[in-house]
């Protein structure tokens, strides 16, 4: 018998249990060490992430009030990160006949000028309700999530949950 079929009749039987628990551990710890999150539900979440989190939990609530909708979960995908925009100074320095033009931020007594935030696009939402195997559960939960986020209705995914 080859080691693959004893290591699965090991786990049939109940007696290789453990080792998948470890080795289940191993892959987290794993993860963790190089800067990942492993949690119990299976979800990964990374600092700067709050903005992403804040709209996943802002979507979930509103989502579950509509009617037949039953348990939500809600994921989203953006593109890059949020950024801050900073307020700049363009210096022009002539050298020996050359224009050597720098970009530096604006600084106002000691306090770099914040102009505003820029947050990432969205690129896709999944959500998952219990109730979706209603059409128009479907339908409402999509055109709540459109509006909401201000996205195209293509990128919203309605999956049915357990």
């Amino acid at each position: 018998m080859s080691d693959r079929k004893k290591f699965f009749e090991k786990i049939k039987s109940g007696k290789g249990v453990e080792f998948l628990v470890a080795g289940i551990a191993a892959v987290c710890i794993l993860v963790l060490a190089f800067g990942g999150n492993c949690s119990a539900s299976g979800e990964k979440a990374e600092e700067g992430d709050s903005y992403v989190v804040s709209l996943e939990t802002r979507l979930k609530n509103t989502l579950s009030g509509v009617k037949g909708a039953g348990r939500v979960s809600v994921a989203i995908a953006v593109s890059g990160s949020k950024k801050t925009i900073v307020a700049s100074e363009k210096t022009t320095v002539k050298n020996d006949g050359g224009v050597t033009t720098t970009d530096k931020p604006l600084v106002i007594n000691g306090k770099t000028v914040v102009l505003g935030e820029s947050y990432p696009e969205i690129t896709g939402v999944i959500i998952v309700s219990s109730g979706a195997d209603k059409p128009s559960v479907r339908i409402n939960l999509t055109v709540a999530a459109a509006v909401l986020l201000n996205i195209d209705e293509s990128k919203i995914q309605i999956l049915k949950g357990k």
